[in-house]
């Protein structure tokens, strides 16, 4: 049943059903929500909620003792990060090895030979250290997309964000190791795709489509004639174009009939491909990538996956320019798990006329003179081609600020 009750009286162990609120002005990314911790109800009354729905049948009523501490709370920061700027450095060179070990892998089996899995397995391994150190470095590097290499980066940059949300989901290092290799070698397949089918500029006809949704198929049969490749590994190369609803391929799987591995590969895999540049697509900018990611959840992805993916990266992720309320422009460099809308950006323009000298970091947390609101709120994403904005540069060993 729900009951409406002030926010002063909602407790740990609640379940909110809803919110009158729109999910981007608040700080949970779905209205319904486990209340796990103090912090939770905290960042509702900072975002001005004065009343709740809560399901008495889900969680506990007012009065009812509240489950003990330890429940996982997916929105909570990720501890003992070091800082970004600290692990770019290391973060490039493993996406550069990354490119390389993909770019190998279809050279071999472009030429009939198996993937040496085992040095696939080491720089999944190097991508994991990394996500753990700081989840933000690699994902940053996700902005370095060019159509030229497209296959390549498009690997490489679906394990950065696999291994990342796996990391958020709480799986074990054994887990993100199956699921960092499937998610790396995803797409091998389609190098015995023909390139007129792969690089056609406009839409495919039936009979290209029908051998375009071979090739996950062709995937696994690669990974099943090469030795050392995990199980769930093939899941990922197998389900990544499978959908919730079973409009998918190449079974059109439904509902849970998809692996686990293959959910969280289905909204990677899309994230990615809508928001890098084709020789034949311009790129959707990454905040409406999420948008349609969250758009599309209860239809083509697992709901419970879409929102943990939004959490991890962000409703602005890492490399989106956005205008604040006090007429600066920005990039957010880093996501704040804990409250999305507030994330860490480096300001770059005082307002649209002055470019400022040297980037200057802020956090969107910081609290106006008086203590009384928010000193910086983003008002709006912004195209960063008009501004000569390349939000790659921003995400380099170069980087000092």
């Amino acid at each position: 049943m729900l009951k409406k009750i002030p926010i002063g009286r909602l407790a740990i162990g609640m379940v909110v059903e809803k919110i009158d609120r729109s999910w981007t002005e608040h700080p949970f990314l779905a209205n319904r929500k486990k209340i796990t911790s103090e912090d939770q109800i905290r960042a509702l009354r900072e975002y001005g909620i004065h009343e709740v729905y809560i399901d008495t049948e889900e969680g506990p009523d007012l009065g009812e003792p509240t489950p003990p501490p330890g429940l996982i709370d997916l929105a909570a920061p990720l501890p003992g990060e070091i800082p970004l700027q600290e692990e770019l450095r290391y973060a490039e060179a493993t996406h550069r090895e990354a490119r390389s070990v993909v770019h190998d892998v279809m050279r071999d089996v472009r030429l009939g030979k198996n993937i040496e899995s085992g040095k696939v397995g080491r720089v999944v391994g190097s991508m994991i250290d990394s996500i753990f150190r700081n989840a933000d470095a690699l994902s940053s590097l996700t902005r370095l997309k060019g159509c030229d290499e497209y296959t390549f980066v498009h690997s490489v940059n679906v394990a950065v964000l696999c291994l990342t949300l796996g990391r958020h989901l709480g799986y074990p290092r054994p887990a993100l190791e199956s699921l960092g290799i499937g998610a790396l070698l995803h797409d091998t397949g389609k190098i015995r795709i023909p390139a007129s089918i792969l690089q056609k500029p406009g839409s495919l006809d039936d009979g290209e489509m029908a051998e375009m949704k071979r090739h996950p198929l062709l995937s696994v049969e690669v990974l099943e004639n090469s030795g050392g490749i995990p199980d769930e590994a093939k899941q990922v190369a197998l389900q990544h174009h499978e959908r919730w609803n079973g409009c998918g391929y190449p079974h059109g799987l439904r509902g849970d009939e998809i692996g686990r591995f293959g959910q969280v590969a289905a909204v990677c895999d899309v994230y990615d491909a809508m928001t890098s540049d084709r020789c034949y697509k311009k790129a959707m900018p990454v905040h409406e990538g999420i948008r349609k990611i969250h758009e599309w959840g209860d239809r083509f992805f697992a709901r419970g996956v879409v929102q943990s993916f939004i959490h991890c990266v962000g409703i602005y992720p890492v490399g989106t320019v956005a205008q604040l309320d006090t007429r600066e422009i920005g990039i957010v460099t880093s996501v704040n798990r804990e409250k999305i809308l507030r994330p860490r950006l480096l300001l770059l323009f005082r307002d649209f006329q002055t470019r400022l000298q040297s980037p200057v970091p802020v956090d969107l947390e910081e609290k106006a003179p008086g203590g009384r609101g928010f000193a910086r709120t983003i008002l709006a994403p912004l195209d960063p081609a008009p501004l000569g904005i390349d939000p790659a540069e921003f995400f380099s060993d170069a980087v000092t600020a």
